[in-house]
């Protein structure tokens, strides 16, 4: 090996060392780790932006998923969304990180028409949380702040409520006309699920029942079981399978599931309860602007794009239901 060589090798050693230094610098505890974006835009009482963030400090590596430090909370507020979001950041002990930050929280009276702004801005700034789940609070701005100073314990409590019902919210990329999301509210001092969904559309928000909530999850596909309590008892679905047909001038919906394990088959009458809630659930949403069951597309798949478009603009078509269970 020649001198030139070996010296070649030692530079690229110390290159390498170099680099290392560098990014564990970079990714070292020393950076406050965002957990949680919280929006409250504004209101006809307070005319600014309302930022929350939810951060761990100092332990909370970058790569770790479940870090250790606890959980606090600092807010800033601002004219535009961009300023509030620096002047959160100010009140951070080091540099923020949105690595970890998985969560959208917004004020259950925001539209969709704000989520337009608030992708615009998270675009640009080094947030980049357009994959992060979207949940809604009965909470404004200001009662988030109060309760935080109540309870040194508000901010844990709240991200580990978020955590139980990420599963129930959609990504913020999903928003497209409409958005579907879980509701937190505080109940004497304890952050929990309302489990009534937000329908979020351009014009407003409508909050559905909880057994439309159940009833709207399942038809949109999203694992788990979905208990439905009956007059004559309680029905749960274990795994559903939804087929969805263009018939004449309406559709017919048909919900094949099992049920839970030890529960016995249900009665014609429990399936009739849930085939009306179903097509109550369809009506409800196609009504405050959001077409659950996807039924312009079908019919368009059936007919030809030649024909009239079938949108929510129109009133909602007649939807027939059929529910049954699978024995086992």
């Amino acid at each position: 090996m020649t001198g030139q060589q070996r010296a070649l090798r030692w530079l690229a050693a110390g290159v390498l060392v170099l680099w290392c230094g560098v990014f564990l610098r970079a990714e070292n505890t020393e950076k406050s780790m965002v957990r949680a974006l919280i929006l409250t835009p504004p209101t006809v009482a307070v005319q600014s932006w309302m930022v929350s963030l939810l951060y761990q400090f100092p332990e909370a590596a970058a790569d770790a998923s479940d870090a250790a430090a606890q959980v606090q909370l600092c807010t800033g507020q601002g004219n535009t969304l961009q300023t509030a979001l620096i002047e959160a950041e100010r009140g951070l002990p080091r540099k923020a990180s949105y690595r970890l930050c998985e969560y959208l929280l917004l004020n259950a009276e925001t539209t969709l028409k704000t989520i337009r702004q608030a992708e615009t801005v998270l675009k640009e700034e080094p947030v980049q949380s357009l994959s992060a789940r979207v949940l809604c609070m009965d909470l404004s701005g200001e009662e988030l702040a109060a309760a935080d100073g109540e309870n040194e314990l508000f901010p844990e409590q709240l991200l580990q409520a978020v955590k139980e019902a990420a599963p129930q919210a959609p990504h913020l990329y999903e928003s497209r006309n409409a958005l579907l999301a879980p509701v937190l509210i505080l109940t004497d001092g304890a952050i929990e699920n309302a489990e009534k969904m937000l329908l979020l559309t351009e014009t407003g928000n409508t909050r559905l029942t909880p057994a439309e909530s159940q009833m709207a999850q399942l038809l949109l596909g999203q694992s788990g079981e979905y208990t439905f309590p009956l007059g004559s008892g309680q029905v749960t679905f274990r795994r559903c399978v939804v087929s969805v047909e263009a018939v004449e001038d309406g559709f017919a919906v048909t919900l094949t599931g099992q049920r839970r394990a030890g529960t016995a088959l249900p009665t014609a009458a429990q399936c009739a309860a849930l085939e009306q809630l179903c097509v109550r659930t369809v009506q409800r949403c196609w009504e405050n602007g959001y077409d659950l069951l996807s039924l312009g597309a079908v019919r368009a798949l059936k007919q030809g794009t030649g024909r009239e478009a079938l949108t929510t603009k129109n009133a909602c078509p007649q939807v027939q239901a059929d529910v049954s269970f699978l024995q086992f």
